[in-house]
């Protein structure tokens, strides 16, 4: 089988258990992207990297520099026009260099004054076929292979790294064939009902990874400076333990998430930047991101993310990876309430001097963004305003606070004509407001952002919305686009008896579960 892009060394795959690499399929590798000034060319089509961490890969020193020659057989000769040097970093693969054919020495060499930064690299042909290997410490070394199929052809000189990691996939190698030859048999014993040799097969198999478990702990003890050890060491699992006698029952769950939590990084060396450059980091990362700190209070992920990023001062690389994908990841959440997440990380390392990376720019950017997002967080009292309510024709202008209302709970619409998903929601509000509004003590006021008077005041009256308190945005005493954040519509707060906002961009079928949560962890005094 050849093995393009799209298609990668079995072995391997499942020997990093996705690790490195996914198994299955790989973005295709695309064309190159303009180089940024950062250094390194993105490869198009692989989301997730933030542009101000792709710094370039090479590494100012004052060694030998890198030289990477490559003999590759089988090249077709309408293809052997280059081939590229990609590199791994953080959640991204990225161009680092071209080489041209050398006939005369049947070659392609990379080569630099300035050493690379050690980690997992890319040869890519011209036709995106791939294969992976490690560099660290020697930076100088041959490799051989044959095309198409790289991955399964290559091979080393002066690169004891990637030779021991070599060795280790053959031997492992078998382990994989009997396990894709089991998978099957366990897959049709399943169909056949055959429940005595389902559970015979899943002990079989359970025993295989066994044995490639302790083929790591091997090559760990045999080859403890080689990346690959630093890698398997990250994949082993967290031991858990039994909570202490002293912990109630009720608290054994959570103490025990606790220990999970804090100990998530254990086995992962932070200070290894050879992780940064591969997807080792990242993956570890989001993993921890999206599963381990998954529905958990603003204030339980922010404590976290801070220990974490406190963990890895002792690589200024990583602590910038983590600092800049927290900052962007929780800039951009659609969770309500995670947004003070954000501003914690940015007020801590950018606004605190310590984002070393970050032009002027950017900290003067997040320094509005701060000032303006902040007040409006959960918990906290956005600045009161009036608009006229002009939906009654009287001779005067009636002016109305937002923080008019004495019911428990006030429901703050900005909404717009023009807004498509408004012209949903508004009657569905209004609905919940006529059948739940005094039930559950809660009022709404409706800003109407559009200067059409006249067609605002027909929508509402054509709509039965005069029971509730109508107002117009065309005129207000203050700024509440840059106060209140209303860069759409619709924008919703809702606000507790004391005016502090308690939930916000909240869908009218969400409302009364929230309020019953609310109240449940905020009972009357």
């Amino acid at each position: 089988m050849a093995h393009t892009a799209k298609s990668i060394n079995r072995p391997l795959a499942c020997i990093l258990a996705a690790a490195l690499l996914s198994a299955g399929t790989m973005p295709a590798w695309g064309t190159m992207e303009t180089p940024a000034s950062e250094g390194g060319s993105r490869i198009s089509g692989k989301d997730g990297c933030i542009p101000e961490m792709a710094k370039t890969g090479k590494v100012s020193d004052n060694g030998n520099g890198f030289e990477i020659r490559v003999k590759l057989h089988g090249y077709p000769d309408s293809l052997r026009r280059s081939l590229r040097l990609g590199r791994y970093y953080w959640s991204g693969r990225y161009i680092e260099d071209s080489a041209v054919y050398d006939k005369s020495r049947d070659l392609y060499v990379f080569q630099g004054d300035k050493s690379l930064n050690k980690g997992m690299y890319i040869l890519i042909t011209a036709d995106d076929r791939h294969a992976d290997f490690i560099l660290d410490q020697n930076q100088h070394i041959d490799i051989e292979c044959s095309y198409p199929d790289l991955s399964n052809s290559i091979r080393f000189a002066d690169s004891k790294e990637n030779d021991d990691y070599l060795s280790f996939i053959k031997t492992s190698k078998r382990y994989f064939l009997a396990l894709d030859s089991l998978q099957a048999m366990l897959e049709a014993a399943k169909q056949g009902g055959d429940e005595v040799e389902s559970s015979r097969l899943q002990k079989e198999i359970s025993n295989f990874y066994g044995k490639v478990d302790q083929a790591k702990a091997d090559f760990i003890e045999n080859h403890p400076d080689n990346m690959m050890s630093a890698v398997f060491k990250a994949q082993r699992p967290v031991p858990v333990p039994d909570a202490p006698a002293s912990i109630p029952d009720s608290l054994r769950r959570h103490w025990q998430y606790e220990y999970y939590k804090n100990h998530y990084f254990d086995n992962f060396n932070l200070c290894d930047e050879r992780l940064l450059y591969s997807p080792m980091l990242y993956q570890r990362v989001c993993s921890f991101q999206d599963k381990v700190l998954y529905m958990q209070s603003p204030d339980t992920i922010k404590m976290a993310w801070e220990r974490l990023i406190e963990k890895s001062r002792c690589s200024k690389e990583v602590f910038k990876a983590l600092i800049a994908h927290s900052a962007e990841h929780y800039q951009r959440s659609q969770i309500i309430g995670q947004d003070a997440i954000w501003v914690y990380l940015a007020k801590k390392y950018y606004l605190g001097g310590e984002a070393w990376w970050a032009s002027p720019s950017i900290v003067e950017n997040f320094r509005k963004r701060i000032e303006r997002v902040e007040p409006l967080l959960i918990g906290n009292r956005p600045l009161e305003f009036s608009c006229p309510d002009t939906s009654v024709d009287t001779p005067d202008e009636h002016w109305v606070s937002v923080f008019s209302s004495k019911r428990k709970y006030t429901v703050v619409l900005f909404w717009s004509l023009s807004c498509v998903h408004c012209q949903h929601s508004m009657p569905e509000w209004h609905d919940l407001y006529e059948r739940h509004g005094k039930e559950w003590d809660f009022d709404v006021i409706a800003i109407c952002k559009d200067h059409d008077v006249a067609a605002w005041k027909d929508y509402i009256r054509r709509h039965g919305m005069l029971d509730w308190t109508n107002l117009c945005g065309k005129k207000a005493t203050l700024d509440y686009d840059d106060k209140w954040d209303v860069a759409t519509t619709p924008t919703i707060y809702v606000l507790d008896s004391e005016k502090r906002i308690v939930t916000k961009m909240i869908e009218p079928e969400y409302l009364e579960d929230f309020l019953k949560n609310w109240e449940k962890g905020h009972p009357k005094p």
